[in-house]
């Protein structure tokens, strides 16, 4: 028998990690991991953003607080009074942005004066601010006006300040 062979059939094509080692296989169970894990972090991060701008993340609260809350002064005086704005955090950090806050008062009785050192300032998370209030010929009573606290968003916030103008301690005359 000479000159005939017998054809065996086609061997079966091998796999691609037949021919390759444990190392091999490892690599590539390592990368498919890193990238399914690289996605995962990538749509929660998108899921984060989109939740955060739903509800309206950049919207900022705050409240408004003055001590003390009232005063009494009398002919040629003044009173110091702290104004404290605070930031209230709320949702995610991301979305958290400093808007100003602009102080100002209202209905402020003739012969007071009002004002406020520094009058804007960012609440991150506190903004202090002192508020001057004088004698400028105001008659002796009682008197009110408000505090008006303003941020850049248009919110605002506002708290009455009670004032007593005393009369001046009486004078002695001068005697010659």
């Amino acid at each position: 028998m000479t000159g005939i062979m017998v054809a065996s059939p086609p061997a079966a094509p091998q796999s691609p990690d037949a021919d390759a080692g444990p190392t091999e296989r490892g690599r590539r169970r390592s990368f498919y991991l890193f990238a399914l894990l690289f996605f995962v972090i990538v749509a929660v991060v998108i899921a984060m953003l989109a939740a955060g701008l739903m509800s309206g993340g950049g919207g900022r609260q705050f409240e408004l607080a003055i001590t003390p809350s009232g005063g009494e002064i009398g002919p040629d005086e003044r009173m110091d009074v702290e104004v404290r704005i605070t930031a209230i955090r709320e949702g995610l950090m991301f979305f958290e942005h400093d808007l100003p806050v602009t102080l100002r008062a209202e209905d402020v009785p003739n012969g007071i004066y009002v004002t406020f050192n520094p009058a804007t300032g960012l609440p991150d998370p506190v903004f202090t601010s002192r508020m001057l209030v004088a004698h400028a010929g105001a008659p002796p009573g009682a008197y009110s006006f408000t505090v008006l606290a303003t941020g850049a968003d248009g919110r605002s916030l506002s708290l009455p300040f009670r004032l007593q103008v005393t009369e001046g301690a009486p004078t002695t005359p001068v005697s010659r």
